[in-house]
């Protein structure tokens, strides 16, 4: 990103209400989050044997869940393909886990 675009986004964020500037956070580290679990997935598939690649997958979940307090990460409908795509990989169900 040059530093052109840089100023256009910058004031882009700095027009938006309150409101969608929560939305759009909550939209930029959900898409952060989603990319980080597929990053670890596929590292974990290159290295780890599938028992080991199970054990990690429950212990991001236990952390994600009872340390962290994040039981349900939440997306709208607009921004959860990719992170729907990554977690329904994750649990190895091939299926969209958003309802």
């Amino acid at each position: 990103m040059d530093d052109r675009q840089k100023r256009r986004t910058f004031q882009w964020v700095k027009s938006l209400s309150n409101e969608k500037f929560w939305t759009w956070m909550n939209w930029l580290h959900s898409q952060a989050y989603a990319k980080a679990v597929q990053h670890y997935t596929e590292a974990a598939e290159i290295v780890l044997p599938p028992r080991l690649q199970k054990q990690l997958h429950e212990k991001a979940r236990q952390i994600r869940e009872e340390w962290d307090g994040m039981v349900e990460v939440t997306l709208d409908d607009t921004t959860g393909r990719e992170f729907d795509e990554v977690m329904g990989r994750l649990r190895g169900d091939g299926q969209n886990t958003s309802s």
